[in-house]
């Protein structure tokens, strides 16, 4: 059968060149080139437009056809076929009738996005300007009354759909502008699909374990377009904190279910859940007794720092998922690095409580704790050291406050001055040192025995760099109300 088709094509191809009509083709035949891959759209069109067919066309015979693959091209193919049967005798031979061929039999726009139908409309080959069309089937796209478009002198009209909002498949009909019917009656198919993934919205907006905490918990990620519509095949990754995240594709509405089981996640803490391009949604974790763990804890004050052993007050606070104060609960406090005071309190009806806090004497960080109900908050505050309270000299990393140290005559030595608090943290020197630089002037201005060579500063030490002119004893102190005192013997330098 194969070499029979082949034959109707090559005897068809050959017409213009032996003068002879080759034979016309039955509605079998025409599906099985249809059907045939070795023959493409151009070709079975050529070949429909050369042999003509042995029958009539009825509706049934066009959709028939449409449905094992006719374009526009062998439609309007066959449709000019019907106007070169051989006329009656004492007849004229018809004009080939109008068609209409679509330039896409399918059309694929997102939601919220325009699109135009493009139409070419002839008698023969030859295109036809002027002609009204209409697309029956569009209103359902939101117009007010079915799309309309004219040709232009080349015979293509242009049909300017609005953007549709909601997914799915619309099956539009080329006519004419009165509503007449094309030969073939020509269609385009319209798919609206979801714009991409824009929105991720999940449910319920917490993680709960059940009043025992026994039972697992469900979230359902619905993923969107801007206008609502659901995107399926979507990855939507869930990160609880603990272990790989897990990862889910959309169904086809647009939901994917995630389980968790008790353990899964730290009780009071959160999970995450995220799509590609969009904001990631943050869930809270319910903590034991129905409370909140990202609306419980201290009330983060105006300063988190102070000084060595200063006071500050702190107020804890409480809610339920619902939001509601957790009042009449109570709350216990411990720290490390200060004290608190009460250790333990009930939130009133604001489900709020207040703790002093004395921080301790050692500079660095203090842990303050509240504990509710198995649910543990921490804040971390600043400990900075206190005012100079001493000043500490060092040569060559030890202390020499006080001593007596031996240097070489007209041999430069280096002394480093450092601060230090009530507590003995070391604490800034800057200050001093800004001051120390200011009446260095004037103290190089007199002639000494005990020339200061060089003097730095910075936050937390003042290098000062001297050198004795003469052998001999020298008391060398610096500071400001508070100082520092060493003794420096010039001694001859050695061969």
């Amino acid at each position: 059968m194969r070499v029979r088709l082949a034959a109707f094509a090559f005897a068809a191809l050959a017409t213009p060149a032996t003068g002879q009509t080759p034979p016309r083709l039955d509605k079998t035949e025409l599906i099985r080139l249809l059907t045939n891959p070795l023959f493409a759209q151009t070709e079975v069109a050529d070949v429909v437009r050369r042999s003509c067919l042995t029958f009539h066309p009825t509706e049934r015979d066009w959709a028939d056809l449409r449905t094992v693959g006719a374009g526009g091209e062998v439609i309007a193919s066959a449709a000019t076929c019907e106007s070169r049967r051989a006329p009656p005798p004492q007849t004229s031979a018809p004009l080939p009738p109008v068609t209409a061929v679509p330039v896409a039999t399918e059309i694929t726009t997102s939601a919220g996005v325009a699109s135009v139908v493009r139409v070419r409309v002839t008698r023969g080959r030859a295109p036809q300007r002027q002609v009204a069309l209409a697309l029956t089937g569009s209103m359902a796209l939101g117009l007010p009354r079915d799309a309309m478009a004219v040709t232009d002198d080349s015979g293509f009209a242009v049909f300017r759909l609005p953007a549709v909002a909601r997914m799915g498949k619309h099956q539009l009909e080329i006519r004419t502008g009165a509503g007449g019917l094309f030969p073939g009656r020509p269609t385009v198919t319209l798919s609206v699909r979801s714009a991409g993934a824009q929105r991720l919205h999940v449910t319920p907006d917490y993680v709960a374990f059940g009043r025992l905490g026994d039972s697992a918990a469900t979230l359902v990620a619905a993923v969107t377009d801007t206008i609502g519509n659901p995107v399926a095949a979507e990855p939507v990754q869930l990160n609880a904190g603990t272990g790989p995240p897990q990862s889910l594709l959309t169904d086809s509405l647009g939901h994917a279910t995630f389980v968790i089981q008790p353990g899964a996640v730290p009780r009071g803490g959160g999970v995450q859940m995220r799509i590609r391009g969009v904001t990631p949604v943050d869930l809270e974790v319910a903590g034991p007794a129905g409370l909140s763990g990202l609306n419980t804890g201290f009330v983060q004050p105006t300063a988190q720092r102070g000084i060595a052993a200063s006071s500050l007050s702190l107020a804890f606070k409480a809610r339920t998922l619902q939001g509601a104060p957790a009042n009449g609960r109570v709350v216990h406090f411990r720290a490390v690095t200060a004290r608190v005071v009460p250790d333990s309190a009930i939130l009133d009806t604001a489900g709020q409580a207040r703790v002093n806090v004395v921080l301790g004497t050692r500079a660095g960080d203090a842990a303050i704790f509240g504990n509710i109900d198995s649910l543990e908050k921490v804040l971390t505050l600043r400990v900075d050291p206190g005012p100079i309270d001493s000043l500490i000299l060092e040569r060559n990393g030890a202390t020499v406050n006080g001593s007596t140290i031996l240097v070489p005559v007209a041999a430069p030595f280096v002394l480093r001055l450092r601060a230090r608090d009530f507590y003995g943290n070391e604490t800034s020197i800057d200050p001093l040192g800004q001051m120390l630089r200011a009446g260095r002037t004037r103290y190089s201005a007199r002639p000494q025995d005990l020339q200061i060579v060089n003097l730095e500063s910075a936050d937390s030490v003042v290098v000062v760099t001297l050198k004795a002119q003469h052998v001999g004893t020298y008391n060398f102190t610096i500071g400001s109300g508070i100082r520092a005192f060493v003794r420096v013997e010039a001694v001859p330098q050695r061969n």
